[in-house]
């Protein structure tokens, strides 16, 4: 047996130190290095609203802040917008991050790459509503659940630049004829990856409209865990494991925001 494992460590180590020098991985630690002091800001502004500016919180009931602190009902707000615009906005920083990296390592314009890659996701994540088309953005698809679509719209946006557009000589200050140079000659990977993620979005609003309403969603739901099929319930399985890594609910599971900390009583 330890023979066995010595064999196995022989053996994994080397294709993991190879992997570890491939595109794929460093693109993916830079990624997620960029995203690192976003969730780190916005996990810290939880905490803070969850103790100290909650009055069941920890520190709160223990202090009895609510009752000494002047315009303590008020003091979570600031904190609420903190936490929303990061951790509820890092897939786009992803998204920007994986697409410039990726560009930047096949000598191509990375700034152009990055910002198409935040706009495609945030088309992707756009949510029509009834109101005059005036829509907003789904959180699962632009938060922290939505982290692996977000890299595989940068991973493609990435692709399509390196596909479709020229190199990218590198410059310090590069003049202003030479960056509207290479703003035209990312035009079409740019166009391209603008109305794939139309394309997405309306897909995924359709379904939305089709599949996700409240009553025939929850009636899925229920046929799907009340089946006695063993080829149905792995195949929901499936199916909800592979939108949890896209940050979708599946049949399996149903995503709560009445716990969320802007939705917790003050």
């Amino acid at each position: 047996m330890w023979l066995d494992e010595q064999r196995l460590i022989q053996r994994l180590v080397p294709r993991l130190l190879r992997f570890r020098q491939t595109n794929f991985y460093r693109i993916i630690q830079r990624t997620l290095m960029l995203t690192f002091p976003f969730i780190l800001i916005g996990t810290f502004s939880q905490i803070i609203q969850l103790t100290v500016l909650t009055k069941t919180g920890f520190i709160a009931s223990i202090f009895h802040l609510s009752k000494w602190v002047p315009y303590y009902r008020y003091l979570h707000y600031p904190f609420d917008s903190l936490t929303t615009l990061t951790l509820n906005g890092v897939a786009v920083v992803a998204a920007f991050g994986a697409a410039k990296y990726h560009a930047k390592l096949n000598q191509r314009d990375d700034q152009l790459a990055g910002l198409t890659a935040a706009i495609a996701l945030l088309i992707v994540a756009y949510q029509y509503t009834n109101q005059n088309q005036i829509g907003v953005f789904n959180t699962l698809l632009i938060g922290t659940n939505g982290l692996t679509g977000a890299l595989i719209v940068g991973g493609l946006t990435g692709l399509l630049f390196k596909w479709f557009s020229k190199p990218v000589p590198a410059q310090s200050s590069p003049h202003t004829a030479d960056i509207l140079t290479r703003t035209f000659s990312s035009l079409l990977p740019m166009a391209l990856i603008l109305v794939l993620a139309v394309l997405v979005s309306l897909a995924l609003n359709w379904l939305m409209i089709i599949t996700y309403s409240a009553e025939s969603w929850s009636a899925f739901q229920k046929y799907a865990t009340t089946s006695h099929s063993l080829w149905l319930t792995f195949g929901m399985a499936v199916v909800t494991l592979l939108l949890e890594i896209l940050g979708l609910a599946g049949p399996y599971q149903e995503r709560l925001v009445t716990n969320s900390a802007t939705m917790t009583p003050i």
